[in-house]
């Protein structure tokens, strides 16, 4: 019987899309220079030294391959809080479309996506830094199950261990869906995979930008609500996989508005660069000023850090209940742990319980065991208000065993 992974992470009352996302944003602006044009400019990328941004630039005569042929990259070097004016004079450059789609944490190899009307797109290329400070001619690194019915948008995680892509493939839920590969230690990308319906909607989710931390994804969507045309969201990674992320948070009404707004990055969690077209018909590159809070979940809730799980339940209390194949029923050391742990939250009001489990294929198997925890933590007192559970089927696995991770959340505010 084919496993899945069924990620127990949502409310049962309905989510609603809230404010409470993990920062504010404020100062926003065009930014200066001569970044902008009456062409459009969109795909921002800083240098890990925020020395140079790297853009891409449409419909326009000074492109290499003219006004309508393809896009460049363009950069610009920072003079104080000013960008020079931008050149596009660069070896990453074609007469097809070129786009920087990532650089790496030390600043000396940027890759590109390549892309023409008539090739199938089947790798990405990566340039490195020469002496001259200028790029070498870029190479290609095949990617295995890229498909390009439409739009193809690549990120590459600045430690080169995973990218994500948008695009429309066989298992598209909607429009372009993300997907993910990721390397292993043979160096090999894997199949892009569909990152599932907690990210993916009937809409079109693209612009996928990973933070320097690795902990949250950041994409453009318009079919998980909003203001506008497209919205910017992020969701959180959670238990380091790569599978498993909150549900999306919406930036807000400083960054989001009633046009498009895309293509975001953030840097040092201080600024961020995206795309919008709020102000003209072409889009533009805008800069906005970022102050961190607390990271809030969906609803207002945020998931207690290790130390503060070390500090209210244990340190090597143990996160997991593993029900051996077929296993409906709870064993006594698994008993004594849902219990053990009530307790230490019993008294503490505003922690709440999440589950994100790993099943067999088998709803019945699933309820039952579900059943067997809500039981016992109800033994020790815990009301069935502060357990939040709905069923989402996500990644396929190899394991029979059925794994069920407790997760503690605090409310941060009142809906």
């Amino acid at each position: 019987m084919v496993s899945r992974v069924f990620i127990l992470l949502l409310l049962i009352t309905c989510f609603k899309q809230v404010s409470g996302q993990a920062f504010e944003f404020y100062n926003l602006k065009k930014i200066g220079g001569t970044v902008n044009s009456k062409a459009e400019e969109s795909m921002p990328l800083l240098s890990p030294d925020q020395s140079k941004l790297y853009f891409v630039r449409s419909f326009y005569d000074g492109n290499l391959g003219g006004r309508y042929a393809g896009t460049d990259i363009w950069v610009s070097d920072r003079i104080g809080s000013q960008w020079k004016n931008p050149t596009n004079k660069i070896a990453l450059n074609s007469r097809d479309n070129n786009i920087a789609i990532g650089i790496h944490a030390n600043g000396k190899t940027i890759y590109t996506l390549n892309t023409s009307r008539t090739a199938k797109v089947d790798g990405i290329y990566f340039s490195k830094l020469l002496n001259n400070n200028s790029w070498s001619e870029p190479e290609f690194i095949p990617l295995p199950g890229i498909d390009n019915q439409d739009f193809v948008g690549m990120y590459v995680s600045p430690d080169y261990d995973a990218i994500f892509i948008s695009m429309r493939g066989s298992d598209t839920r909607g429009e372009e869906d993300i997907y993910i590969s990721v390397k292993n230690s043979s160096g090999v990308w894997s199949r892009p995979r569909n990152m599932g319906p907690t990210i993916n909607t009937s809409g079109f989710e693209i612009s996928p930008f990973l933070s320097a931390d690795k902990k949250r994804l950041y994409f453009s969507s318009n079919g998980h609500g909003g203001v506008g045309d497209a919205d910017i969201f992020y969701c959180e990674r959670l238990y380091n996989s790569w599978e498993t992320w909150s549900a999306p948070i919406n930036l807000g009404s400083v960054v989001n508005s009633k046009k498009f707004d895309a293509y975001f990055s953030i840097y040092n969690d201080t600024v961020a660069y995206f795309t919008s077209n709020r102000d003209q018909e072409l889009a533009d590159i805008y800069k906005v000023s970022v102050s961190s809070r607390n990271p809030l979940l969906a609803s207002g809730q945020r998931y207690l850090t290790d130390e503060e799980w070390s500090r209210m339940v244990g340190k090597n209390v143990m996160r997991k209940v593993i029900f051996k194949n077929n296993a409906k029923t709870l064993t006594s050391a698994q008993r004594e742990l849902l219990y053990y742990m009530g307790n230490k939250i019993y008294d503490q009001r505003d922690i709440g319980i999440h589950l994100v489990v790993t099943e067999e294929d088998d709803p019945e198997l699933t309820q039952a065991r579900i059943r067997e925890i809500y039981g016992e933590l109800r033994q020790a007192g815990i009301e069935g208000n502060r357990i939040k559970d709905v069923i989402k089927k996500d990644v396929i696995r190899s394991s029979t065993d059925g794994v069920i991770e407790v997760m503690l959340y605090r409310s941060e505010f009142q809906n």
